[in-house]
């Protein structure tokens, strides 16, 4: 049966971009065969074209800079496409990770879930202690599979963005938090406990310079949702950046100031970060990861597939502190054995969901 359900997922996807390029998205294709994740060359080619415009600039070459970038959108709008995860299927090699585990039931979740093991170790998280810091995600990734995820859980998350029907970038908000109001009066707060701070390093598919700019949005960035992206003919507009400029452009605002939210975060006393499927490339992650080492109360955990295979971790390894643990291979370093397994769960189901699981089985009885 399973086996079956795999066999109707297998299925190549094309796509046309306003220029009449045609793509294919083919699992075989754009997976690395080490550890089943994307490995597309779409990076590699935006570093090059990013790196060919900045000279082009630079010596009066007009013409050439404009068809630069007329590449480059091309290129963000392969890469909106190949990262839109709630359009694509999940992944074959994660359903056959979770068979060869024995994990029916998460099989039969994810079938139903693509972000079921998101949501699992989301759950995971907030179950700590709301005495506790706010727990902080920060990502190198463009899509959008933790805000889903957030929102099929009915997680407050604190992104930097404010407004709802436009959302500018205000970076003040991610010092904010939610309260219940009814105890401060008497100078007693109660904190919500469902909120987490998200915080996207490099970019996001969702994120387009705007039109507007003024002093409700100094940044000129605003934050769409993809499907009116995709409508406005925006795909090509997308602020992301590739990893060979991304040490330059976070420099820059807001770069500068996702970076300097890491920094604070990590390097407070007693901080625990915890990389997924880091491969410890990014120059800047390093410089800020390597420093927060300095602390003595610092913890690091690295989950990572190949692990040290990977020279850089291997480094680390070398150091043998213990603050250091490396979690690594074909089930430790994988995240879905990290969310389904190794991430603590005091509570197998809240009164919320329970409550759910009831009112749906009623109506599905009627």
């Amino acid at each position: 049966m399973q086996k079956e359900q795999l066999k109707d997922k297998e299925e190549d996807s094309t796509f046309k971009d306003k220029k009449g390029w045609e793509f294919i998205i083919k699992e075989s294709i754009i997976r690395d065969s080490l550890s089943g994740e994307i490995a597309t060359e779409y990076e590699s080619v935006l570093n090059y074209l990013t790196a060919t415009e900045f000279l082009q600039s630079l010596t009066n070459m007009a013409e050439e800079a404009k068809q630069t970038r007329e590449l480059i959108s091309t290129i963000k709008e392969g890469l909106f496409e190949v990262c839109n995860v709630d359009k694509r299927k999940i992944p074959i090699s994660e359903l056959r990770r979770i068979i060869t585990r024995g994990k029916k039931n998460a099989f039969k979740s994810a079938l139903k879930n693509k972000y079921h093991f998101h949501q699992l170790f989301l759950k995971s998280l907030l179950q700590r202690p709301l005495n506790l810091r706010r727990a902080n995600i920060f990502t190198s990734n463009y899509d959008l599979a933790f805000e889903y995820a957030f929102d099929n859980l009915g997680i407050h998350y604190i992104d930097g963005f404010t407004g709802f029907h436009k959302r500018f970038f205000k970076p003040e908000t991610f010092e904010y938090d939610i309260f219940y109001p009814g105890s401060t009066t008497s100078g007693k707060v109660q904190r919500i406990e469902k909120v987490v701070r998200y915080i996207k390093l490099h970019g996001s598919l969702s994120w387009i310079n705007s039109i507007q700019r003024d002093s409700n949005n100094l940044y000129g960035i605003e934050e769409k949702t993809l499907d009116v992206i995709d409508k406005l003919d925006k795909k090509g507009e997308i602020i992301i950046y590739p990893s060979a400029v991304k040490k330059t452009y976070t420099l820059d605002l807001p770069y500068s100031e996702l970076f300097r939210q890491f920094a604070t975060t990590i390097t407070q006393p007693q901080s625990v970060l915890i990389t997924v499927g880091y491969s410890f490339y990014d120059e800047h992650f390093n410089d800020i990861i390597y420093q927060a080492l300095s602390n003595p109360t610092f913890t690091l955990i690295i989950v990572d597939f190949a692990g040290t295979r990977n020279l850089e971790i291997q480094r680390l390894k070398d150091l043998n502190d213990p603050r250091i643990i490396i979690l690594e291979g074909e089930f430790f370093g994988d995240f879905l054995t990290f969310a389904d397994t190794l991430m603590p769960n005091f509570n197998e189901g809240s009164s919320a969901e329970n409550i759910a699981t009831t009112l749906n089985s009623l109506l599905t009885t009627k």
